[in-house]
């Protein structure tokens, strides 16, 4: 719940690149802070608070889009997937044009599909393809940074069932860049609309400390940048969310660090490679 602002700060540290100045005469205007969306739970799970909260956070994602603005989502838990992924399909079923395909890469090392009483930050993906589900449209899901020791059969398992695209942190580490960027290409290709979220923890635990579920393995930051500005750079991504900071487990600040710098790196990818304006909407 602290990190948006500790984000945000971070972000603030930073300069404006020699790419970005001489592509753009100002950042005022284009760079925009939304403010918060809080959820008052006290630290523990009450029904239907986190509910009322991501429902709120829909909203105000549905009416950055809805301003022809792409919003960047700065958690906090991964329960603000489903917040996000509910503000771009309400952005898009009241469209007057058909809605669209939808399409979300999640880079993390959790499939976060689990089955619980309530939301929690275990179960935003299982939410959106029940939603899909209801109203009839494909579940298009790519996880990227997988690992094998941080899920359970089970979820595997539902994975599988549900046509889940995977590719694993021991491919991300182990296979040829070119290799990892044809598997991605080929799932945005019949897609016309994606869903970027990023979860910290799938990077590695001496890069990003900074998270609950430290990973032993992870990605390194290069990785992750590498995916983030080719999805970024297909043009064809509406929403993008950063999740799981928690600045209480940071070392030294440098998970912030990374943070802001993996924030800065995607508004300039944006800028550069989009008509919208990037605006960091942060939970």
């Amino acid at each position: 719940k602290h990190a948006p602002d500790a984000i945000k700060s971070s972000f603030a540290k930073l300069p404006i690149s020699y790419q970005t100045q001489q592509n753009f005469q100002s950042m005022a205007g284009i760079v925009t802070d939304a403010g918060n969306v809080v959820c008052d739970d006290d630290d523990t799970i009450c029904p239907n608070l986190l509910e009322i909260a991501q429902q709120d956070y829909a909203d105000k994602i549905s009416t950055v889009l809805n301003a022809n603005t792409l919003p960047i989502g700065l958690g906090g838990g991964h329960e603000i997937a489903w917040g996000s992924f509910l503000g771009l399909w309400q952005h898009m079923a009241a469209a007057p044009t058909p809605l669209a395909n939808i399409g979300i890469i999640n880079l993390d090392a959790h499939f976060d599909l689990r089955q619980d009483q309530y939301a929690t930050s275990g179960t935003p993906f299982r939410q959106i393809a029940e939603h899909l589900d209801a109203q009839e449209q494909p579940f298009h899901y790519l996880c990227v940074g997988i690992s094998q020791f941080s899920n359970t059969a089970s979820l595997y398992e539902r994975a599988c069932d549900l046509g889940v695209s995977v590719i694993g942190d021991d491919d991300c580490h182990r296979l040829d860049w070119q290799a990892i960027e044809q598997k991605i290409l080929a799932f945005i290709a019949p897609l016309d609309v994606i869903y970027l979220t990023i979860d910290m923890d799938c990077l590695a635990g001496s890069v990003m400390p900074a998270v609950s579920a430290v990973a032993a393995k992870g990605l390194s930051l290069d990785f992750v940048e590498r995916c983030v500005l080719l999805i970024i750079n297909t043009g064809k991504v509406k929403v993008i969310d950063m999740a799981e900071v928690s600045p209480k487990y940071d070392i030294d600040g440098r998970g912030l660090k990374v943070a802001g710098r993996l924030l800065a790196v995607m508004v300039e990818a944006v800028l550069s490679s989009s008509p919208f304006k990037s605006l960091p909407l942060s939970r």
